[in-house]
């Protein structure tokens, strides 16, 4: 028999009115418009509570923050009469908060709800929860990369779809099936600089990828990026296998006004799926386009998408040491929106402050890295597989790139308290633990509660 706990129901007598807390909504309209309290974010709230005793009146409620992440700036509201499971709620009588710039995303805010009415008072517990992962980017990745989406409404890096057609404008790349040929870029274009190395080639595959410098590999078979087997330095923006000699078309233009170089894969069909193509393309902007690293920015744009779940799109450094997945054959991480036609994504990195400094000794991190638990209360283990450098250290940084704490490994071993180096508790909310450096390193988030 299921066992049942006291915080699963609700205990009232119906000679009393008992409101409890049933829901909460976000008006942000002088924001982020996306429903959400996101971190960062000053909105109107509505709360909704459900009377779970006898009829009540009119009830006022003063709204008290509990946590260190939210903070009330206008916490009077008021409440309309309710009868015995009906629902009341501050309609007419917003609540307003602010969510600081560092809360932890899909974690709740707790506060308390003072209420007060003709014959009763009580106290209601909140939780009001804080963003929606599905509005983050994916990454960053050890280098920093991260993948905007079209959900990812917090980020001025969100693209918008702007399709650039190619067809009677651009070059002609005449592609076999399964072939890849090897453009030089442009002198006016400058180099391509993807995880930190300047390339003045660039690759295309009839398969649905780019990859910077010169590769051979045409690869019909997709695979979860990142991976070491995968063709070096991919941009997969629609890998799977396709057949241009069937239909379609390949196109590429450099686009000097808009600083970009477009690859376009005009109606191109697959190659074992009868009647079904893509129309998508790859938008390389040149370096006048900043990025915080220098690094160029990328773009893919999905204009018609007819089986999107075959596909494969992400990318990676060299050797498979860094990378992200957007999706891979239908599946997708929890924080990427599913690609759809008219929509688009931005591949560019970010900059991890003291991340990418170089590594105090000559031990690199190479072996898987494990971060366990994740979220943490306050201890924390952090392991490694058997290829990790003698003498090496981990570093953890804050969610502004702050180095708040430095570890020696013994054993392929080390152990955070959540303190800083001179022995301090550190505030709950996102960290970086980091290992080697640069596109070699390894860094994973660990979200850090009280």
């Amino acid at each position: 028999m299921a066992k049942v706990f006291a915080d699963d129901i609700s205990l009232y007598t119906r000679e009393a009115p008992s409101l409890v807390y049933k829901s909460f909504r976000v008006d942000d309209s002088g924001g982020v418009v996306n429903g959400k309290l996101d971190p960062g974010e000053s909105a109107d709230i509505t709360l909704v509570l459900r009377n779970a005793g006898s009829p009540v009146g009119a009830t006022t409620g003063i709204l008290l923050s509990d946590s260190p992440w939210l903070e009330v700036l206008d916490g009077n509201g008021a409440f309309g009469a309710a009868g015995e499971n009906e629902t009341t709620a501050s309609n007419t009588d917003y609540f307003r908060v602010r969510v600081l710039a560092d809360a932890p995303v899909e974690e709740p805010a707790y506060c308390s709800l003072v209420l007060s009415g003709s014959g009763h008072s009580d106290t209601v517990k909140i939780p009001i929860l804080v963003g929606d992962s599905m509005n983050l980017p994916a990454g960053p990745d050890a280098y920093g990369y991260r993948i905007y989406d079209y959900t990812d409404s917090c980020y001025s890096q969100r693209p918008d779809y702007d399709w650039q057609e190619l067809r009677g404008s651009g070059t002609l790349l005449p592609l076999g099936d399964d072939e890849t040929k090897v453009l030089h870029l442009p002198e006016s274009f400058g180099t391509w600089r993807y995880y930190g190395q300047d390339y003045t080639r660039l690759s295309v595959c009839s398969n649905g990828f780019i990859a910077a410098d010169s590769t051979d590999r045409c690869d019909f078979r997709d695979v979860e990026l990142p991976y070491a087997g995968a063709p070096p330095n991919i941009v997969a923006f629609a890998w799977d296998n396709f057949d241009p000699t069937r239909g379609g078309a390949i196109w590429y233009q450099f686009d000097s006004a808009a600083h970009c170089l477009i690859v376009e894969f005009d109606s191109v069909p697959y190659f074992a799926v009868g009647g079904m193509w893509e129309k998508v393309e790859v938008l390389l902007y040149d370096r006048t386009v900043p990025t915080p690293t220098g690094d160029n920015s990328i773009v893919i744009q999905y204009h018609s998408l007819n089986y999107p779940q075959a596909l494969s799109v992400g990318l990676q450094n060299s050797d498979g040491s860094a990378g992200l997945c957007h999706t891979w054959n239908d599946w997708y991480p929890r924080v990427s929106a599913p690609l759809k036609a008219g929509t688009a994504l931005r591949l560019e990195p970010v900059l991890l402050t003291g991340v990418q400094e170089p590594p105090a000794s000559a031990g690199v991190a190479t072996a898987p890295m494990s971060v366990w638990p994740n979220p943490s209360h306050g201890r924390t283990s952090i392991a490694f597989g058997s290829g990790f450098g003698t003498g090496s250290t981990v570093r953890l940084f804050s969610s502004d790139g702050r180095k708040v704490r430095e570890l020696p490994v013994a054993d392929r071993l080390c152990v955070w308290d959540g303190s800083d180096a001179l022995g301090r508790r550190v505030a709950p909310g996102l960290y970086f633990v980091q290992a080697g450096a640069g596109a070699r390193g390894q860094v994973r988030k660990l979200v850090l509660l009280r």
